[in-house]
């Protein structure tokens, strides 16, 4: 993200004409035994720890040979309220340690006006994703951690970069802030919008609806309309919340997956999937529908017409593809109660089969047709 933490701090022994700085590998043993103690889940090797004091988000102490300790960590994405947090739950350990900072580290005030102004200068400078790390696929002039952006939006941070406040999840420091970045973090990046499939996302779910509590006891703003959908999905009814407003959330919108041979498809955000026979097969569902994929190389194949005959049909076909050096053909047959669209893509070299199961034929052929080498995307 290129915007966080990166500071030093030494220790008190050292300061003096006539004190002797502390031995780096002393350092070290403290530092491990201290993070193991304070950090849940610390991480910590021969001279560092790593600490996990936000999902998806690390910070790195590091003992250098001069005994000093560096302290790094990406905050960009969650905000300047976590920005200070982080610096502020370290104080026991330095406490501990006996160290200080050999900077003082910003306020909170400095920090939010720094990370506005370098997220001006990142869109300034072209970016238009950050983040967002999963390849959703949005028409927006801006992806930000709390959704789209349009033009306008983007240059209004341009002439006044304080405008980008509503894009961090972590703006302020207080009681409720980490549990509404939370939730609102996971509200548009994890969430699927839709009945959970198994305990991992009924948990997920269970752990946002409780954040919110504590982010509205807390006497903040919270979005109502989406707290509500997310408890009707999990077949809670609350009073007071009802659904509607502005949807929120990055699985509403297609996803860029990548497979195997180098092929790609575009699924809705809501699928969820995996790789099965040690990799040969991905499959992906949202409950209702299933996709699965398989794919060959044909190394001594150049044209994709006659690698695309090599297979014989064997049901009714539904379409054809013919597109730059793509063919494909789509079959449909009913097994059982399940319906099925097989569709067969050709890119020489390359072969991909793509199965739908329980979707009728225009949303299967939609997908199938998504499917391509890398080199078109």
């Amino acid at each position: 993200m290129g915007f966080g933490i990166d500071l030093r701090a030494r220790s008190r022994k050292g300061k003096g004409l006539f004190r002797r700085a502390p031995d780096p590998r002393e350092v070290a043993e403290r530092l491990g035994w201290l993070t193991r103690r304070l950090f849940k889940g610390a991480k910590v090797g021969q001279s560092s720890s790593q600490l996990t004091m936000f999902p998806g988000a690390q910070v790195v102490l590091t003992v250098e040979p001069d005994a000093e300790l560096t302290v790094r960590g990406e905050t960009a994405a969650i905000g300047p309220g976590y920005h200070v947090d982080v610096i502020a739950r370290l104080a026991p350990l330095f406490d501990e340690l006996d160290f200080v900072w050999t900077e003082p580290p910003p306020p909170l005030a400095r920090v939010q006006e720094q990370l506005t102004g370098w997220l001006a200068g990142e869109l300034r400078a072209g970016t238009t994703r950050f983040g967002v790390d999963r390849p959703f696929v949005v028409d927006a002039a801006v992806l930000t951690p709390l959704g789209p952006r349009d033009a306008a939006w983007r240059d209004a941070v341009l002439a006044d970069p304080a405008r980008a406040a509503d894009a961090f999840p972590w703006w302020d420091e207080g009681t409720g802030h980490a549990a509404r970045a939370r939730a609102l973090i996971a509200l548009w990046h994890e969430v699927p919008w839709r009945e959970p499939l198994d305990d991992a996302e009924r948990e997920l779910m269970k752990s946002v609806d409780d954040d919110l509590r504590a982010a509205r006891k807390a006497g903040l703003d919270v979005p109502a309309g989406a707290w509500a959908e997310l408890l009707h999905h999990m077949g809670i009814q609350e009073e007071g919340l009802e659904r509607g407003g502005a949807p929120i959330g990055y699985r509403r919108y297609p996803l860029d997956v990548e497979l195997s041979g180098g092929w790609t498809v575009t699924l809705p955000g809501a699928f969820v999937g995996g790789w099965m026979d040690d990799g040969a097969r991905y499959w992906a569902t949202d409950g209702d529908r299933v996709v699965e994929f398989t794919s060959m190389t044909a190394h001594e194949a150049k044209d994709s017409d006659e690698l695309l005959a090599v297979a014989p049909e064997r049901h009714p076909v539904i379409a054809r593809l013919s597109e730059g050096t793509r063919r494909g053909r789509a079959e449909a047959y009913d097994e059982g109660d399940m319906h099925v669209v097989i569709g067969l893509s050709t890119d020489a070299p390359h072969v991909g089969i793509l199965t739908c199961k329980g979707a009728d034929d225009a949303w299967a052929l939609a997908i199938w047709r998504t499917l391509r080498q890398a080199r078109q995307t």
